[in-house]
């Protein structure tokens, strides 16, 4: 759902434009086309990297040693897609290297691929080793099964588990095959039954069985343990309880789509078996890691839907703390623990399968980088922003199933906003903010079932219904003096347009516009410098954006622009006015039912010229979401942008000339339906570095902390 804008945005242009980024207490997520990843220090700088793999190539995404990353070299390794990566020193010559299994290039075999690291974070192309005829291989194990002091290769296909022999020097054995029917791909190591050779951990579709090692390369036959209905998909090995014998965490589920919200823990030993399965309350994860991630010495879980339970030091766990993730999400494939900043403390990385990549930063104790998140019951995803009570606090208008709930600034990081009024209605649209009466109270107006309902503020934070206003066709709202009369009017996007009585009543609804049909969202600002209010109207069917300059006379005169970018149509959704560029003049900025924004410049005469289309890459559809402001303190306007149906929201700093840097992005969510920027932990308004407000349409709104401004002076 997104909004109109209700005022021009007009920022001074500072003489230089830093386009530094600003940091907010949130995750941070990047996109690159990658199936899956591991984390270790592909360059030698001693920081550890995200290394990605997709088909047939190895991207690296640079650490910076704060916990953030660059996308740096891509190497071809000549495969198809490959899966389960293993990073470690496999020629001894003190690189990184990539061990990994899935098919050839030309798809000739399917086998296990290794491909040496050169040091200076780009790859060589992959040597392969046959899995027989096996097409569906899993997980990679890299360890000493047959005692030589070089480690081996293990690898789970449909035939059964394969073993590739070290040779010395990065090279191995051809296979050498466990048969077993059933398996499904999960495969880990350990000494369950405490005589000192490595054991294996095969997950089936009944659960998993465990193959004890005898030392030479060989197996003994399995134990099978069974999961009752639950196929056995992803298995990890650790001291659960901490009595010195291994323990497994097992995913289990029948389809990806019907993951149960637990995993299963079963207690070694250290005589080979195993305790009965104990449910470990777990969001639906495909993959779970084991880590200490509070420093306590105790071994936690982290789940790939964004879960952390931590460990007692008995086996059992304490209720999970859920980090939203976007709902790009949804089934996250892989998740790696891992200290990013060489500080001591776990960090998480989380994949999924369609390029997201979400790194959440460990604060201490197990507590993670994130944004505040406040729950509001039926919240719908729309807000407005005003101080309503007169404390000199941003304040916040949500609109919910219960109507408009009023959320108070505290003025506090902790604890952004507090409870206030909830204005019952029915159905309630995106309110917006004015002055209905002059006076200096925030008033709002909300549309509802066809109807804009007229809420008059007491200065308090509470509210007095003033009026109903029949709108026939609904829409956004936004507010101006249409006929400069010093009272508050109001446009929809259903083509009407009520003038205000100065009261908080309105007359009558007109058609501001007799020929355009179907429009979808509306703005409002003067675009062409002669002091009366003008509108702009998008119609994403056709993707059209209509001007109309007032002529003064209570009409409009219309301008009609197909919004594109090259020959491609851009079907343009929400419009915000700003101006971008320092000359003065309004500029368009309209958000796009395919993801991003497109730009506009204005001439100041009510004539706007395409400039440029900014995308945000989440490969997933839904109608993005802008806000205009300077978020870094440099006195140039930014760009803030999310898409309706994910929780990342992209930070286009801005250049001053109307155009911008490459963008970061950070994480709202799961699904934000609106951005607002707020200054709601109390710096200083000259430090221009206000807080993302992401009101969310799964039931609340969360907040993401500027947190440039602690070096703005004087804090």
């Amino acid at each position: 759902m997104v909004r109109a804008s209700l005022v021009a945005v007009c920022l001074a242009v500072a003489a230089s434009a830093a386009g530094r980024n600003p940091v907010f207490r949130a995750r941070r997520d990047y996109f690159v086309p990658l199936d899956m990843l591991t984390v270790a220090d592909a360059n030698g700088d001693g920081i550890p990297d995200i290394i990605g793999l997709g088909a047939g190539v190895v991207i690296v995404l640079v650490g910076e040693g704060n916990g953030t990353f660059r996308v740096g070299p891509e190497s071809n390794i000549e495969t198809g897609g490959v899966y389960f990566p293993v990073a470690a020193d496999v020629n001894g010559d003190g690189n990184v290297d990539l061990i990994f299994s899935g098919p050839t290039y030309n798809g000739t075999y399917d086998g296990v691929g290794i491909s040496m690291g050169n040091g200076d974070g780009t790859f060589q192309p992959a040597v392969f080793y046959q899995t027989g005829n096996d097409k569906f291989l899993g997980s990679v194990v890299y360890g000493d099964f047959n005692g030589d002091g070089i480690p081996d290769i293990a690898v789970a296909g449909e035939s059964g588990i394969w073993l590739f022999t070290g040779q010395g020097g990065g090279t191995f054995s051809a296979g050498a095959l466990t048969p077993f029917s059933g398996c499904t791909g999960g495969l880990a190591a350990g000494d369950f039954n405490s005589d000192g050779h490595l054991d294996l951990a095969l997950t089936t579709q009944t659960g998993f069985a465990v193959f004890p090692g005898n030392g030479n390369g060989t197996f003994r036959s399995p134990r099978a343990y069974s999961t009752g209905p639950l196929t056995g998909k992803f298995i990890v090995v650790g001291d659960l309880n901490m009595d010195g014998h291994p323990d497994i965490v097992l995913c289990a589920y029948t389809e990806p789509t019907d993951v149960p919200d637990y995993v299963l823990v079963y207690l070694g030993n250290g005589k080979g078996g195993f305790s009965a399965p104990a449910k470990v309350q777990m969001s639906p994860v495909q993959h779970i890691a084991i880590a200490d991630i509070n420093g306590d010495g105790i071994p936690d879980l982290v789940g790939s839907n964004g879960d952390s339970a931590l460990g007692t030091g008995s086996g059992t766990f304490h209720k999970p703390v859920y980090y939203r993730l976007p709902a790009l999400n949804i089934v996250t494939n892989y998740v790696v623990p891992a200290d990013l900043r060489n500080n001591g403390l776990t960090d998480i990385v989380l994949q999924d399968g369609d390029g997201g990549i979400s790194v959440l930063l460990n604060e201490g104790k197990g507590v993670y980088e994130d944004g505040e998140w406040l729950p509001v019951a039926g919240a719908y995803g729309c807000a407005a922003a005003a101080d309503f009570n007169g404390d000199g606090k941003p304040d916040l208008a949500m609109n919910s199933t219960a109507g408009i709930s009023i959320l108070l600034g505290t003025g506090e990081a902790s604890k952004p906003f507090e409870s206030g009024a909830t204005l019952a209605l029915t159905d309630a649209g995106c309110p917006v903010v004015g002055s209905l009466t002059g006076g200096g109270a925030a008033d709002l107006l909300v549309p509802s079932n066809q109807t804009v309902v007229a809420y008059l503020g007491n200065g308090g934070g509470g509210f007095t219904q003033a009026s109903t206003t029949s709108t026939p066709g609904g829409g956004f709202l936004a507010v101006g003096d249409f006929n400069h009369d010093g009272k508050l009017d109001f446009a929809t996007s259903g083509n009407l347009l009520a003038l205000g009585n100065g009261d908080g009543t309105f007359q009558t609804p007109v058609t501001f516009a007799p020929d355009l049909y179907g429009l979808t969202n509306i703005a409002a600002g003067d675009l062409n410098g002669d002091g009366w209010t003008d509108l702009v109207v998008t119609q994403d069917t056709d993707s059209f954006i209509y001007v109309l300059l007032n002529n003064q006379q209570g009409g409009f005169t219309v301008t009609k622009i197909v919004a594109k970018d090259g020959e491609s149509l851009i079907d343009p959704t929400q419009i915000v006015l700003a101006d971008l560029n320092g000359d003065g003049n309004l500029d368009i900025v309209t958000g796009s039912s395919y993801g991003g924004v497109a730009i506009y410049l204005g001439d100041g005469k009510g004539n706007f010229t395409y400039s440029a289309q900014l995308v945000i890459p989440t490969g997933v559809g839904g109608g993005s979401v802008v806000w205009v402001s300077d978020v870094n303190g440099d006195g140039i306007p930014d760009l803030v942008v999310t898409q309706a149906e994910i929780g990342t929201v992209g930070v286009f700093p801005g250049k001053g000339d109307g155009t911008f840097h490459t963008p970061y992005y950070v994480g709202a969510g799961p699904s934000p339906g609106d951005i607002l920027l707020e200054n709601l932990h109390g710096q200083p308004a000259s430090c221009g570095m206000p807080d993302i407000v992401a009101p969310d349409v799964t039931g609340g709104v969360s907040v993401l902390i500027n947190l440039s401004a602690s070096t703005c002076p004087g804090l």
